[in-house]
């Protein structure tokens, strides 16, 4: 299945630049799904009331983050740092293990709501036709050796990857995780009950985003819809 029609590539905004950052304010993206849903596909249990349910906390956070997208920060770290010197590496393996065509793009923006992945690659066939995504992990050698042992999909990325499949409609998505000198783990995820309950958990979280937003903030959220489509921010 290729890309889905609800759903906007932004090719030429790099990932980690202020037009990225702004493409991810106030918006949920993939690496955050895992406050969307468990492993094991249950909602997360608030840690209080005050969080106003399994979504209230991050809705907040996401809703103030609209309004001051400059408060937006990349919390990496030298794991982080890593991976993204690796990465480049890493796709360059991936290319060559699969024989695949890999696309790099900034952002893939959901057009019915604030939702939204930063693949580390899209495959195109011989058309240029997004067929599938890839996600590029390269974590220290004593954790990659035990993703080589188990030989599955690791529970850490599970939303991320099955959450980018249902935001962009495509029914597989490509793991690596890249470490030098071991050998590199590559798995092929295709589309499953998994993900189609975070899908079910995605839709349901656009709609509580709305109508908490238009209780949060000044402009409602159809009026910036509108005013982002007007300024080409969105599609």
């Amino acid at each position: 299945m290729s890309l889905s029609s609800n759903c906007t590539v932004y090719e030429n905004v790099p990932q980690r630049s202020e037009a990225w950052f702004k493409l991810r304010s106030g918006r949920l993206t993939a690496s955050n799904f895992d406050r969307l849903l468990t492993p094991t596909g249950r909602k997360p249990q608030p840690k209080n009331n005050k969080e106003r349910g399994p979504w209230g906390a991050l809705i907040i956070e996401l809703c103030c983050s609209f309004l001051r997208p400059d408060e937006i920060q990349w919390e990496g770290n030298r794991h982080t740092d890593r991976g993204e010197e690796l990465e480049p590496e890493a796709r360059d393996e991936f290319r060559k293990i699969t024989g695949l065509t890999v696309k790099e793009v900034g952002f893939v923006l959901c057009k019915d709501g604030p939702v939204g992945c930063s693949p580390d690659g899209l495959i195109v066939d011989a058309s240029g036709d997004y067929i599938a995504g890839l996600e590029i992990k390269c974590p220290l050698s004593k954790t990659h050796a035990l993703y080589l042992l188990n030989g599955v999909l690791p529970d850490d990325y599970r939303q991320q990857v099955h959450g980018s499949m249902a935001v962009t409609g495509l029914r597989t998505w490509y793991f690596i995780s890249y470490c030098r000198g071991l050998r590199p783990f590559v798995i092929k995820v295709e589309w499953d009950e998994y993900t189609d309950k975070i899908k079910e958990a995605l839709d349901e979280f656009k709609a509580e985003y709305r109508d908490k937003y238009d209780l949060i903030m000044r402009v409602s959220y159809t009026h910036l819809r509108a005013h982002e489509t007007r300024s080409n921010l969105v599609c």
